[in-house]
């Protein structure tokens, strides 16, 4: 790995209950980053009541909670039964819980020239390309972190790159003054090799449990809930949900040149061939 020097680098996340995805980003991240940020709610997107996942499995993580700030967001604006899916309030829900991003900011004494990154949990940085953005070999106000998008396991990838992830300068977050969300959603400039995207990487039961807790609740039904049709997409390397546009690559280890690093260590059940 790459001598690291220079500016602080904060790693920023909304999360879930995606816990062997988090094992995985802290161990490939937690020499690089200065802190993470990790935002966890008390309700769903669709506000129903939630676990805290990570609260309840903090001791799973000892050797990494000097660097973690635990943000607990308890103010959804919409919970149940004050919400109405069908006018998306649950989108706000999930605006909300990536804009209490800067509550864990708050919380750091950040210079002008420090940068932050805004990410779902299972949205996962490049080391390396970290260490260049850290060390000053690459520049960022802000940018986008162009990432292969996996479905699944290791062996399914989207013909595209993902690119939502944001990568983001103190002096711009400060400069703009939009919120985390905001800034996730507007254009700017690409940053490649910037990642992986780990898309519903976990059984038909995890899956299921995303389906009917996420925003696109227009998904939310027993065509796409069924753990058996589930696992049927699964297999046959099919979309989650029909969409013909989408289209998906099997694609041999072997034969794919920008893996994640120690997947071997930490994403074994994920590696079909």
């Amino acid at each position: 790995m790459s001598k690291i020097n220079g500016k602080k680098v904060v790693d920023c996340f909304i999360f879930y209950n995606e816990l062997e995805l988090l094992n995985y980003r802290l161990n490939i991240l937690y020499d690089i980053i200065d802190h993470f940020v990790l935002i966890e709610s008390t309700h769903t997107f669709v506000g129903q009541p939630k676990k805290l996942y990570f609260e309840d499995n903090k001791h799973l993580f000892e050797r990494f909670n000097d660097k973690i700030i635990h943000i607990v967001v308890e103010d959804f604006p919409f919970k149940y039964p004050n919400i109405n899916l069908d006018e998306k309030n649950q989108w706000l829900n999930e605006c909300f819980q990536r804009d209490c991003i800067s509550r864990g900011l708050n919380k750091l004494e950040l210079s002008d020239d420090d940068v932050f990154t805004i990410a779902d949990l299972d949205e996962i940085p490049d080391p390396e390309t970290l260490i260049k953005i850290k060390n000053g070999d690459i520049s960022v106000y802000v940018n986008k972190l162009e990432m292969g998008f996996y479905y699944y396991n290791l062996n399914v990838k989207h013909k595209n790159i993902w690119e939502p992830c944001r990568v983001v300068k103190v002096k711009a977050f400060n400069e703009l003054g939009f919120s985390c969300d905001k800034i996730r959603n507007c254009d700017c400039p690409s940053i490649n090799n910037g990642g992986w995207h780990l898309c519903y990487f976990g059984d038909a039961d995890f899956i299921k449990n995303k389906i009917e807790t996420f925003s696109h609740q227009e998904f939310n039904n027993d065509n796409f809930t069924d753990t058996e049709k589930i696992n049927v997409r699964i297999n046959s390397n099919m979309d989650l949900f029909d969409r013909k546009h989408e289209e998906w690559i099997r694609t041999p280890i072997a034969e794919n040149s920008y893996l994640p690093p120690f997947y071997k260590t930490f994403l074994r059940n994920f590696v079909l061939f």
